[in-house]
Parts: structure tokens; sequence; C-alpha cells
């Protein structure tokens, strides 16, 4: 290559479509292996829209913010009014997150004391069987 003096060599081009199709390829990816944590995420989150629907927030139940999605009607506010709008819907997804927090808890909490009683069953009934047989 030969450089002209006081002229920038070109630059190599950019290739947008390349680059798109290979991001999409990776977040698919992504949202494949995700998939087992985001059911997670999504059983012990709450998802709040605003009230005009510009904007949707998720807390998990430590009142966490999760994500936040900017949706159409929020093209026609200011930033100070999108800002505005996901502080308020992030402090309401927050609080009931928080208040579900009980009846999440229970049900694992529940989820765990069946397992128990079945575990117990199946050991009572494996030593039945056994002194039956020896009999």
């Amino acid at each position: 290559m030969s450089e002209t003096p006081g002229q920038p060599e070109p630059a190599e081009e950019f290739d947008l479509a390349a680059f798109m199709r290979d991001f999409e390829k990776r977040m698919t990816s992504l949202r494949g292996e995700a998939l087992p944590v985001r059911n997670l995420v999504d059983a012990t989150s709450v998802r709040m829209v605003s009230e005009g629907g510009e904007v949707a927030v998720t807390a998990n139940i430590a009142g966490a913010l999760v994500d936040v999605e900017f949706l159409p009607p929020s093209a026609s506010l200011s930033a100070v009014e999108q800002a505005a709008l996901v502080v308020q819907t992030y402090e309401e997804a927050a609080d009931a997150a928080r208040e579900r927090t009980h009846d999440i808890v229970a049900g694992f909490v529940d989820q765990s004391a069946r397992t128990r009683e079945l575990a117990r069953r199946m050991v009572e009934e494996a030593k039945e069987r056994r002194t039956d047989t020896e009999r």
C-alpha cells in the first residue's frame, strides 16, 4: 500500500447487514442459554406497565430492577418524562414484587415439605417391603 502524504487511508467498509445477522444469531443463542434462568426470574418477578403503556418495568421479589422496556407510546415523550415514568413504574413493580415474596417463599416451602413427605413415605414403604421379604 502506498500512502499519499496528507491523505488518510480509506477505512474498511463496515458491513452492517452482516453485523446484524451475527448479532441476532448471538442473541438467539443467549436467549436459549438463559431460558432456565429466565423461567426462574419470571416466576419470582413482577412486570408492570405504566398507565399510558409507555414503559414496562420488571422487578424481582427483592425489589431489584430486572428489566426496562420502552414501548411505542414512549416515543412521544421527552427523556425526562420517560425517566420519570421508569422510576414511578419501577417503584410500583418493586412494591408489588415484595408483596409477592411471602406467597412465593411459601410455595417453595410447601413444595419442599411435599417432597420430604414423599421421600419419607417411600422410605417407609421400602422398609415394609424388606420386612415382608425377610419373613
